[in-house]
C-alpha cells in the first residue's frame, strides 16, 4: 500500500487569510492527503498569499521559488490576494503551476488530487469541493479563527483590498455559530471573530437588523465557550453595545454572569488609526478626524484601564510632510493605546494613492516607521509594567488583553484558562504566580 501524498500549506497575511488556510488544510486532509510543515518534503505547497505590500508579493515569489529549488517535481499553488489582483504577475513565474483566485480556495485540494492523478498517477479518495466542510481544529494553535465576514465596501485610498476581497458580505449567523461551537469542541478555549471589515457583520443579512454585538452576545451563550476576542474594528463602528461587553470582560472571575457577554469578551480593541494627522487622513479618505478617535481611546481607558487599546498606523503616504508626521507621532505618544502595528506606506497599482503627487522617499518611510516601533515598544512596556499587581485570567498562551506572563505550572494546563496574578516585569517579560 502506497503512502498517501503529502501537502505543505503557508499562508501569509491577515486573520481572514489564516482561517482559510486551515480551510484548505481540513479540504486536503478530507481526501486522505497528510500535511507536513512548510519546508518539508511534499508532493504539493500551497502559497496562500497576501497582497497589502510589496513586501507580501515579494514573499510569495521568494518562497515559490525556494519550493521548486529544493524540490522541482513539487505541485506548486498559489491562491489569495496576490494571486487575485496580480494574476498576469504569478503566472509568469516559472515556480508556480497552478493559481486560484479567493473564490475558488475551497476547490483547491480537488484541483491538487486531479492533477497528482494526471501527473504523477498518484490517487487519493473521492474528490469533493468541500464548500459546506467547516474547520474543526486550528492545527498548533491554541487560539482560533472565525471568519464571519469578508470584502469591504469603503473606499480608503491606500487600500486594494476591496480589489482583492470583493463586496462587504457576511456569514449567516446560524453558520457563524455552528463553526464556533466546532471550534469549542475541537477544544480551542479563546475564540477571535475576523472579518475584512468586521464591524459591518450582518448589514448586509435578510431580515431583522442584526449587529456584530449581537453574534457576540449570541457567541457567548455557546457551553464550555472561554472567552472571545474581536479583531479589529473601526473607530465609528466601536458601539455602546460592544463596548459593554468589553469593558465587562475578565470579570467571569467574579462569578457575575448578569454582565453583557457573561465576562467572555477580551479586554481588547484594536482599532485602526492610520494617522493622527487630519490632513493626512483626509487624503487617505478616512472617515473620522484624530480629536473623535482620541476621544474614543479616552472613554475607553476612563472606564477600564485595563483595556488592551492597539492602533494601526501608516507611515510615509504621499504627501505627508515632516510636520505631518510629527503631528502624528505627537498625537501617538500622547494616547494611551497599548501597542501599534506600524505600516510603511506600499504603493499598489489600482489604487488612488498610488498616483497621488508628492511621494515620500522610501528611506524617509522607513526612518517614519522605525521611530513609531520604537514609540510602540514603550508604549507595551507601560501598559504591561500597569498590571503588576493584577490577578488576570489568561489562556496558557496569551492573556485576556494580549499581555503575555511567565509563571510556573503543569504543562496540563496548556490550552486551559487560568488565574494568575502578576508579580513583577522583568527585562521586559511579566511574571506572574499561578492563583
Amino acid at each position: 500500500m502506497s503512502a498517501a501524498p503529502r501537502v505543505a500549506i503557508k499562508t501569509f497575511g491577515c486573520k481572514l487569510n489564516q482561517y482559510e488556510g486551515e480551510q484548505i488544510r481540513e479540504d486536503f486532509e478530507a481526501l486522505g492527503f497528510d500535511v507536513a510543515d512548510f519546508g518539508e518534503a511534499a508532493e504539493v505547497h500551497v502559497i496562500n498569499s497576501c497582497t497589502v505590500t510589496h513586501r507580501t508579493d515579494r514573499d510569495t515569489r521568494r518562497v515559490s521559488r525556494a519550493v521548486k529549488r529544493k524540490q522541482a517535481d513539487a505541485l506548486v499553488i498559489v491562491t489569495g490576494c496576490y494571486a487575485e489582483v496580480n494574476p498576469e504577475v504569478v503566472e509568469a513565474l516559472d515556480s508556480v503551476d497552478i493559481i486560484v483566485g479567493n473564490e475558488d480556495k475551497r476547490k483547491i485540494a480537488t484541483m491538487a488530487a486531479d492533477w497528482l492523478a494526471e501527473h504523477r498517477e498518484l490517487t487519493v479518495s473521492a474528490a469533493s469541493d468541500g464548500h459546506e466542510r467547516l474547520v474543526h481544529h486550528f492545527r498548533g494553535h491554541t487560539r482560533a479563527f472565525i471568519k464571519v465576514q469578508n470584502g469591504c465596501d469603503a473606499n480608503c485610498a491606500y487600500c486594494i483590498i476591496p480589489t482583492a476581497r470583493g463586496a462587504s458580505r457576511s456569514e449567516p449567523m446560524p453558520a457563524a455559530l455552528q463553526q464556533a461551537r466546532l471550534l469549542v469542541d475541537g477544544g480551542h478555549p479563546e475564540l477571535v471573530l475576523v472579518g475584512i471589515h468586521l464591524g459591518r457583520w450582518g448589514h448586509d443579512l435578510p431580515g431583522p437588523a442584526q449587529t456584530l454585538a449581537d453574534l457576540a452576545t449570541e457567541m457567548c451563550s455557546i457551553p464550555d465557550l472561554g472567552r472571545l476576542r474581536l479583531s479589529s474594528i473601526e473607530p465609528r463602528e466601536v458601539t455602546e453595545e460592544l463596548l459593554a461587553m468589553v469593558l465587562a470582560g475578565g470579570r467571569s472571575l467574579t462569578g457575575d454572569e448578569s454582565l453583557p457577554g457573561r465576562g467572555r469578551v477580551c479586554r481588547h480593541l484594536h482599532i485602526p488609526l492610520q494617522s493622527g494627522c487630519d490632513a493626512t487622513l483626509a487624503r487617505m479618505r478616512r472617515p473620522y478626524q484624530s480629536q473623535f478617535y482620541a476621544d474614543l481611546v479616552a472613554r475607553i481607558v476612563d472606564s477600564n484601564p485595563h483595556v488592551a487599546i492597539g492602533a494601526d498606523v501608516l507611515t510615509g503616504f504621499p504627501g505627508e510632510t515632516e510636520e505631518e508626521f510629527e503631528t502624528t507621532r505627537a498625537f501617538v505618544a500622547a494616547l494611551p493605546v497599548s501597542y501599534l502595528h506600524v505600516f510603511t506606506y506600499s504603493e499598489r497599482a489600482g489604487t488612488d494613492a498610488a498616483t497621488m503627487p508628492d511621494p515620500v522617499n522610501p528611506e524617509v518611510r522607513k526612518h517614519r516607521t522605525h521611530v513609531l516601533m520604537d514609540l510602540s515598544a514603550r508604549k507595551a512596556t507601560d501598559f504591561a509594567q500597569a498590571a503588576v499587581g493584577e490577578t488576570l485570567e489568561l489562556v496558557v498562551e496569551g492573556s485576556h488583553n494580549y499581555l503575555r506572563v511567565d509563571f510556573e505550572g503543569p504543562e496540563e494546563l496548556i490550552g486551559r484558562i487560568v488565574a494568575v496574578r502578576v508579580e513583577a516585569l522583568v527585562d521586559g517579560k511579566l511574571i506572574g504566580d499561578l492563583c
